[in-house]
């Protein structure tokens, strides 16, 4: 077989890739391809491996050294194992990522940052790149990136003219002498607050029991874009005592973390905290949650018309009912209810006008302040037949 053809390829900083066309003569003997590749400074030992003949394309083991001209050979093998002339080129490997990326000042409009050289294959640095995009009005998939070229002789770099409370991805690479990059050295950062943001807005209920609530509210209508997080602390109302969490600053609901007891007022506290980590005003909302259930519901006198529904409160201090509701229909089947309004001073009541021989379900309920509903408690019973 004749040699390969148009033998090319790119180098990074430990790897390289190699393309290369078949041989215009005896392509068809050929049964692999042999890729050898060896620093040209003598510095380590050859390292060849064997490629199936039908890609023409090989990438090398991340292990190469940093700034560091390697020669790349790749020659066809026959049907009988005969290794062709080979074809050659050489390339050098791009610098090391750089070290000690960082802010080191951060104002509401401006990012300094400063950067240490590669530690591996600084001799090769013909110049950085800088990119930065922000995040505000865009997908959060999507960042524009803005890039300027830095000198070689450069370690450090001034962003100005930056919006605040933007949230910033900063990104520095090194070029090598034929434009090699190197791998990313990038992170995340906000710039600085000008006014922190207002408090929250409009708490609200969404949803109570005896054991739980879920909360809404609106985010500040000053600065919201400067939120950074939310502070949602809970206590029993009067009590010095918290139980405090923070919430994504996304989120526009709370479920409550500590646990309650029936018939008791909580107060929550939510406040916007900043990017500097400043807290915001605080909004506040307090919650009496439900009573607990009742007790032993049961019956005590049926009838073949009247069943008469008996039942208990729950201790003291967890009782604080204004009335109950009593809904009862027949079971099973579509039930079609039927509900009526209990004095919390009673613990009894007799359903009349019932049908003989028929099943019904009996459902109590206690309510609580604002009409807040404890959870049900449900029997069936049978009236009696003529």
């Amino acid at each position: 077989e004749g040699p390969v053809t148009n033998l090319r390829g790119t180098f990074a900083s430990f790897d390289f890739i190699v393309h290369w066309n078949p041989p215009e003569i005896g392509e068809h003997c050929v049964s692999t391809y042999q890729v050898c590749y060896v620093p040209t400074d003598g510095s380590a030992a050859e390292t060849c491996v064997f490629h199936k003949a039908d890609v023409l394309y090989w990438f090398s083991p991340s292990v190469l050294t940093p700034c560091t001209e390697y020669s790349v050979t790749v020659s066809p093998v026959d049907l009988n194992n005969k290794i062709s002339h080979g074809s050659s080129l050489t390339m050098e490997t791009g610098p090391d990522e750089v070290s000690g990326f960082q802010v080191t000042v951060k104002t509401p409009h401006e990012l300094s940052l400063s950067w240490d050289p590669p530690g591996e294959g600084e001799s090769c640095v013909k110049s950085y790149n800088l990119e930065w995009c922000n995040w505000t009005n865009t997908r959060p998939t999507v960042c524009n990136f803005k890039k300027v070229p830095i000198p070689a002789d450069t370690s450090e770099f001034h962003l100005t003219e930056l919006e605040a409370c933007t949230q910033f991805t900063v990104v520095l690479t090194a070029l090598g002498e034929a434009d090699q990059v190197s791998p990313e050295t990038y992170f995340n950062v906000h710039t600085g607050v000008v006014d922190s943001p207002g408090p929250v807005e409009n708490i609200r209920i969404s949803y109570l029991t005896s054991y739980a609530f879920r909360l809404e509210f609106d985010p500040p209508r000053e600065n919201e874009n400067c939120v950074q997080d939310y502070v949602v602390c809970e206590s029993v109302t009067g009590s010095v005592d918290q139980t405090c969490h923070t919430t994504v600053k996304n989120s526009r609901t709370w479920i409550n973390k500590m646990r309650l007891n029936p018939c008791t007022n909580y107060t929550v506290i939510i406040k916007a905290r900043d990017h500097d980590i400043v807290h915001t005003d605080d909004a506040s909302i307090t919650i009496h949650t439900a009573q607990d259930r009742v007790v032993n519901l049961r019956t005590q006198e049926v009838s073949t018309t009247s069943i008469e529904v008996v039942w208990d409160n729950p201790a003291p201090e967890f009782f604080c009912a204004s009335d109950y509701r009593l809904v009862w229909c027949i079971s099973p089947g579509l039930c079609n209810m039927t509900t009526t309004i209990v004095s919390s001073d009673n613990t009894d009541y007799t359903i009349t006008n019932l049908l003989p021989c028929t099943n019904y379900a009996l459902i109590l309920y206690a309510l609580g302040p604002n009409d807040v509903e404890s959870s049900d408690m449900i029997i069936t019973q049978k009236t009696r037949c003529e």
